[in-house]
């Protein structure tokens, strides 16, 4: 292909390009950024792609007939150079880069020694790499992990709670408590709340479940058995058989976590699997020398090889703050290796290695990782090729214009009309997608009409007539689908199908589907799967509303009018009841008692006086 004289407004560009480091990139018509990249020459590397000579490759291909302007930007060495890369993806999303979900996933679990019977605290989120440093420093707090996910340390934690009689209760309710609570019943903590044990003996269980969270099991293990023989010896028989519980625990736990390295290693082990215009990767940690977790992700490879798919791809794991291992196995050597360790170093803060494993347990792990990619990929388009059958089915036996590759369902919730609300859940490829989901509080609607609800939250989902998706299911019959029929002839839309589902006067007779324009409803087979899809659907958007309902319900048993005071909030509250004990009583005070309370100004009592009077 002669790209130059498709664009020749890039040659005088194309001129001006240093031989140096730096990152280009690549934008289409609409000035959009559509591919960024690194280069260690940014003359040779930018001038490759437009030459007729240039890469043949079909990605290349398919991108430079996309490219209408180009930028760059010059850095002082290939490290600067991937890290600004890294930076540029996550910022203009590229749709011809590798794009990863924005996970951060260092974390760590505390227990801080300075508290009173200390207990296993889990962070809210994760924090970043300097932090955690900053933290380790505390005098008296321990750090354990760090762990692959959130999933992995939750795991941990209940798994320790569950061994350990440590205590779960925060620190506000520990101080109030009088009388053990229902995990001290249950045996599940030792009561330090109500004086059933002292800091030593609480202390000596504390630094058993330390040692565990170390990864010292052998340790553990080791003081366990120590403590079981000398109560044997004691005849203290209830607390050796504690002991031998908990010993029994630790051991069937250890021998479920298959040891896959050195003792205490901390390794990442990736491996891939590429059919067609796809690849799987797979990323296995290792964490003090057993497998802790795993983690797939499959992209379009736009035909590049997969040793830049690799590089690519280990910029953007690492570039979400995860925790950096000392060791990187992969299957395939990646392309610039050397700049992608001297950068995980430095987020590391030692040294990296990625290496390519010719024999020994690295190998076998790296094998283990490929297959399972592998076994990932063929599931989930196992999984595709099913559901792609079950949504061509339900075309032609619902009589649809569109295979319902993507269902919304609508669905309202009231109870006497009152705090109404309306649901919209999407089902893409046959499986939630959650990330659609919306809930609408109904503004215009008095009493209970459901027809007329349905009409506003339909209304608003498609006033901008975007986006629009392939099957509409609303739940009930044909007045439902009429008054939804009414809506979109109103917006002018005609391109997704409009069903009802309706349950059956009868119990042993399956849902009705109504279609606009057709008198009598459809009836699916009993128990086949189209039927079960869509009941699925129905269940879900019955569900989402629901809950919405119910949490509008709950909180209005909580509203104190006084919320709807302008100028009034917690503090004030607070304040109020501090100073007359109960809402009747601040009912009943006067304009200047309420005046009294702190932060209570004299036009504001009068306000909440009036307000209060009013209601």
């Amino acid at each position: 292909m002669d790209t130059s004289q498709k664009q020749p407004d890039l040659e005088p560009k194309l001129d001006t390009l240093p031989r140096s480091p730096g990152v280009y990139l690549f934008k289409d018509e609409r000035e959009e950024v559509i591919y960024v990249g690194k280069a260690k020459d940014l003359r040779s590397r930018v001038r490759s792609y437009f030459r007729k000579s240039g890469d043949t490759r079909i990605f290349y291909r398919f991108l430079i007939s996309r490219i209408a302007d180009f930028s760059f930007v010059v850095t002082a060495s290939e490290k600067e150079a991937l890290i600004l890369e890294n930076n540029l993806i996550k910022q203009f999303q590229p749709k011809y880069n590798i794009r990863l979900r924005d996970e951060k996933t260092y974390i760590s679990l505390k227990i801080d020694l300075n508290e009173p019977f200390p207990k296993i605290r889990f962070p809210k989120k994760a924090a970043s790499r300097a932090e955690v440093e900053t933290r380790k420093g505390e005098k008296g707090v321990l750090y354990f992990g760090p762990y692959a996910s959130a999933k992995a340390a939750r795991a941990t934690v209940r798994f320790v709670n569950s061994v350990f009689p440590i205590r779960k209760c925060s620190n506000k309710v520990f101080g109030t408590r009088a009388r053990p609570c229902l995990q001290g019943q249950m045996g599940n903590c030792m009561g330090p709340c109500s004086g059933e044990v002292d800091d030593a003996e609480y202390r000596e269980m504390l630094d058993e479940a330390i040692l565990f969270l170390q990864g010292r099991n052998d340790e553990v293990l080791d003081v366990l058995r120590s403590r079981m023989q000398a109560a044997a010896k004691a005849r203290q028989y209830e607390r050796a058989a504690m002991y031998r519980d908990r010993i029994a625990a630790i051991e069937q736990t250890l021998e479920r976590q298959k040891i896959t390295s050195d003792r205490n290693v901390d390794r990442d082990v990736f491996g891939l699997f590429r059919e067609g215009g796809r690849i799987a990767f797979q990323a296995m940690f290792v964490r003090h020398g057993r497998l802790e977790n795993v983690d797939t992700h499959e992209f379009e490879t736009h035909g590049k090889p997969e040793s830049e798919l690799l590089a690519e791809f280990i910029e953007r794991f690492y570039g979400q703050m995860r925790f950096t291992p000392p060791d990187v196995a992969v299957p395939v050597e990646p392309d610039d290796r050397e700049t992608l360790e001297e950068w995980l170093g430095e987020l590391r803060g030692s040294t990296v290695r990625i290496s390519v494993p010719q024999r020994g347990v690295r190998r076998e792990l790296v094998e283990m990782a490929c297959r399972n990619a592998r076994s990932s990929f063929e599931a989930r388009h196992t999984d595709q090729k099913r559901a792609r059958r079950l949504l061509d089915s339900l075309r032609g036996k619902l009589d649809l214009r569109n295979t319902p590759e993507r269902i919304e369902c609508f669905d309202i919730s009231n109870l006497h009309g009152r705090r109404a609300v309306g649901s919209l859940v999407a089902f893409t490829g046959a499986k939630p997608d959650k990330d659609r989901y919306r809930r609408y509080k109904i503004r215009t609607v008095d009493g209970s009409d459901d027809f007329a609800m349905m009409r506003e939250v339909l209304s608003r989902r498609f006033r901008d007539r975007d986006d629009l998706p392939d099957l509409i299911l609303v739940d009930g019959g044909a007045g439902q689908v009429s008054a939804a029929k009414q809506v979109l002839d109103g917006l002018e839309i005609e391109s997704p199908d409009l069903v009802g589902i309706a349950k059956s006067k009868r119990k042993t007779q399956p849902e009705r589907f109504f279609k606009p324009g057709r008198s009598r409803p459809i009836l699916l087979p009993p128990d086949s799967g189209e039927l079960l899809l869509l009941e699925r659907v129905r269940d879900e958007a019955h569900r989402f509303a629901i809950e919405y309902h119910r949490k509008l319900r709950k909180r209005s048993l909580f509203h104190s009018p006084l919320q709807d005071v302008p100028g009034v909030g917690p503090r004030r509250i607070a304040a109020l009841k501090k100073e007359f004990g109960s809402f009747n009583a601040i009912k009943q005070a006067t304009p200047e008692e309420l005046a009294r309370a702190d932060g209570i100004s004299p036009r504001l009592a009068a306000a909440i006086h009036n307000h209060l009077h009013t209601e």
